[in-house]
């Protein structure tokens, strides 16, 4: 990418949902708005994700942020729906690693483009997460972590012009398995 489109990533914003290495490799990337939605961090999310400090575990994941120049908000996941739809509006597009049932909902209903917890991107006018056989995610450190960098690279090729992953095409990390690209298999509902 040349310097004018990384440039141009900083009048983009978008929410993630429960995934604190997505919000930091969004925000070094150069994004210029992330609205960062999570709730209590569990000691299963210290050891998932290397970058919370074990000792944050049962405490609300606030993110301060790190510059004059960062645009980076942190909410608590709110328990009433109407909140959280008031919380993903407005934005370019949505990334949810935890809640991601509800907020594939949500995205589809105002029309943003949504990222769940494996390599991919579900359009609004395209295939919905609910129409395919969503796969089984491993949750271990290395895949996460490799999935979080893929992710982060979809997102920027989506923002910065370039074609994306798109459901039904994705990418998933197994670390007894690799990395594949598949092709998401429709459930025959809607």
């Amino acid at each position: 990418m040349d310097e004018q489109r990384i440039e141009y990533l900083s009048k983009y914003s978008v929410v993630v949902v429960g995934s604190r290495m997505m919000l930091e490799l969004l925000w070094r990337s150069g994004i210029g708005c992330i609205r960062y939605v999570s709730d209590f961090i569990s000691q299963v999310d210290s050891l998932l994700d290397p970058s919370i400090d074990p000792l944050e575990t049962n405490q609300y994941d606030v993110v301060n942020p790190r510059s004059e120049e960062s645009c980076v908000i942190s909410y608590l996941y709110p328990e009433d729906r109407s909140e959280l739809r008031k919380l993903l509006r407005g934005v370019d597009m949505i990334i949810a690693h935890k809640h991601i049932e509800e907020t594939a909902k949500i995205a589809e209903e105002v029309g943003v483009p949504f990222v769940p917890d494996i390599v991919t991107i579900f359009l609004p006018d395209g295939v919905k997460i609910w129409e395919v056989e969503y796969p089984k995610v491993e949750k271990d450190p290395i895949s996460y972590t490799i999935t979080c960098g893929l992710q982060a690279m979809e997102v920027i090729k989506a923002l910065s012009g370039y074609r994306p992953i798109i459901a039904p095409e994705a990418i998933l990390v197994d670390v007894k398995e690799g990395i594949k690209r598949v092709c998401l298999k429709k459930t025959g509902m809607g």
